[in-house]
């Protein structure tokens, strides 16, 4: 009897420290607004009120800022990757575990890209628009998906240049990203397709500029079986490069002070902005791409063929790009995303944000300045 008396005690006794401790996060911790590691926005703490707390509402937003704010967070959800991995689960928080430590997610398809090419069509006629669809790792990398698994595809020459190269390291494992190497299989075939000579491989100043990068499928996981290389193969071209319109300070096509960081993948055109100007002083033409992160490092291979590049990205410029575009002497639109939704619900202005995988670095919200503004 008295064993189970200090049984009861000691259960009871943890029960209080747990809720001590709870009570202690409640107001001590100090929130955190935004998830590097999972690139969105966190849950904040919910405020009470009478109406709320009985419609259950408060209850609800409590527990996911409870969820979103634990301390140590980040442990325990490698913790529970792994207790759930034990168990033999091959699909954890939207993630799917694949074969060579390869993680794969779901895209959700939608029209508004084509959308986006049709009215580019109209503007500036057929010949002088292009397309590349990016497809999704596990489109391309079928080997390495779980069983039972598929995911849809274009099947254009793109992924076919890119499917035939599938044994190369084209995706990153730990990322939704493809590599740069997979960026110049993709840029490879559109360029002939586009009846222009791609810059040889062999051309390319390579360099291995980090070996431990650790991408968005971590984030959401906090495991993997090895981190991430990240490498860099950059024409030999010298570039002046103009970031949203002149309001920053950045200049060149890589930042390698973000290489420590833990969004790597900025060390490609600084991330998402709405807009970057680039003039290389050499070839012709001006090429607009209309993208999103995947292009950030598939452009530097572009500067080989025309003599501006300006780069838009739909989902954060906060005027018409179209309209913007028609002023700054364009003769030649490449659209480049995958075809998932260019907006987020609940942005106010603008076509909005990308989904949680990415984050801009700049947002215009000045419409009349957008218009006015012509660097290069």
């Amino acid at each position: 009897m008295m064993r189970k008396r200090k049984k009861e005690v000691a259960v009871c006794a943890l029960f209080a420290l747990t809720l001590y401790g709870m009570w202690m996060v409640d107001f001590l911790q100090e929130e955190h607004l935004y998830s590097e590691w999972e690139k969105r926005m966190l849950a904040q703490k919910p405020k009470w009120e009478l109406e709320a707390v009985l419609n259950g509402s408060y209850e609800k937003a409590y527990e996911e800022w409870m969820t979103d704010q634990f301390p140590v967070r980040n442990w325990w959800v490698g913790v529970k990757t792994r207790c759930e991995m034990l168990s033999g689960k091959k699909e954890i928080n939207g993630i799917y575990l694949g074969k060579d430590g390869y993680l794969f997610s779901d895209q959700v398809r939608t029209a508004e890209w084509d959308e986006l090419e049709d009215r580019m069509t109209e503007q500036y006629g057929e010949e002088s628009v292009s397309r590349i669809h990016v497809p999704a790792a596990g489109s391309v990398l079928t080997e390495k998906l779980p069983c039972a698994l598929s995911f849809p595809a274009e099947k254009d020459a793109v992924w076919e240049n890119l499917y035939g190269h599938r044994e190369e390291y084209i995706y990153y494992r730990t990322d939704h990203h493809w590599t740069m190497l997979g960026a110049y299989y993709a840029y490879e075939a559109w360029a002939k397709e586009r009846g222009m000579e791609p810059v040889p491989l062999s051309e390319l100043q390579a360099e291995t500029v980090k070996e431990d990068f650790l991408g968005t499928h971590y984030g959401r996981l906090h495991y993997a079986e090895q981190p991430d290389v990240m490498e860099l193969y950059a024409p030999k071209v010298e570039c002046r490069v103009v970031y949203d319109l002149g309001e920053s300070d950045l200049t060149g096509l890589y930042q390698p002070g973000l290489l420590s960081s833990r969004d790597a993948y900025r060390f490609f055109l600084d991330g998402n902005h709405a807009a970057v100007q680039i003039d290389t002083g050499r070839g012709e033409g001006h090429l607009a791409v209309l993208k999103d992160s995947f292009a950030n490092c598939l452009v530097p291979f572009l500067t080989v063929h025309y003599q501006k590049i300006t780069v838009v990205d739909p989902r954060y410029f906060r005027a018409d790009p179209a309209a913007w575009l028609q002023n700054q002497g364009v003769t030649e639109v490449l659209i480049l995303a995958q075809d998932t939704s260019l907006s987020t619900p609940g942005v106010a202005g603008g076509v909005g944000v990308e989904s949680d995988q990415d984050t801009a670095s700049a947002v215009f919200t000045d419409e009349t300045a957008v218009e006015k503004k012509g660097i290069l």
